[in-house]
């Protein structure tokens, strides 16, 4: 077995200093900026109540699939101590809504809470953002109106649009019934 030389009296001592003086600790990880925003977002939530932007998100799971395709949460608006939810509804789809505005309001108070609105005012227009497009039920073309040439008369396109009008027509029927 090989023994260890004596280790030497400046070896000691720098062996000592060393462990007397040894560097800083390691800087500690900056805590995750997720719970700085909850600690200031949390009293403001309890404050002012959900957003329109929470509103939008989870609009089809409040009204239900059916009326969110038919309108989109645009403000909320304080008056005269009334909060008050502004949709937008396309074309007629505003009178259905104000019938049903006690059950929107009803689910809305479910999601936000107590500082959810209050009252509900329709205004009729388009949408400010569109449809998704899950939402959106299209069939993609049937191989008759696919067209692989380009017609070059003016009779032969209108034929050719019959044809694509017929089919299209034929295929609404058939899923109808």
């Amino acid at each position: 077995m090989v023994s260890k030389p004596p280790s030497s009296t400046l070896e000691r001592q720098a062996r000592r200093f060393l462990e007397s003086h040894r560097g800083r600790r390691a800087i500690r990880a900056a805590p995750p900026a997720g719970r700085a925003a909850e600690r200031i977002l949390k009293p403001l939530a309890r404050r002012f109540g959900v957003g329109v932007e929470r509103l939008v998100e989870h609009w089809p799971e409040i009204v239900g699939a059916r009326l969110a395709e038919w309108c989109m949460p645009e403000a909320i608006q304080n008056a005269a101590g009334n909060r008050v939810l502004v949709i937008r509804a396309r074309g007629p789809a505003a009178a259905v809504l104000q019938a049903e505005s006690r059950r929107i309001l009803e689910r809305v108070r479910l999601f936000a809470g107590e500082r959810s609105p209050t009252r509900l005012r329709v205004l009729q227009g388009a949408t400010r953002a569109p449809l998704p497009a899950a939402t959106k039920m299209t069939k993609p073309p049937s191989a008759s109106q696919v067209s692989e040439k380009v017609e070059e008369n003016l009779e032969a396109r209108l034929l050719s649009a019959l044809d694509r009008f017929g089919n299209s027509v034929k295929s609404r029927s058939n899923t109808d019934l």
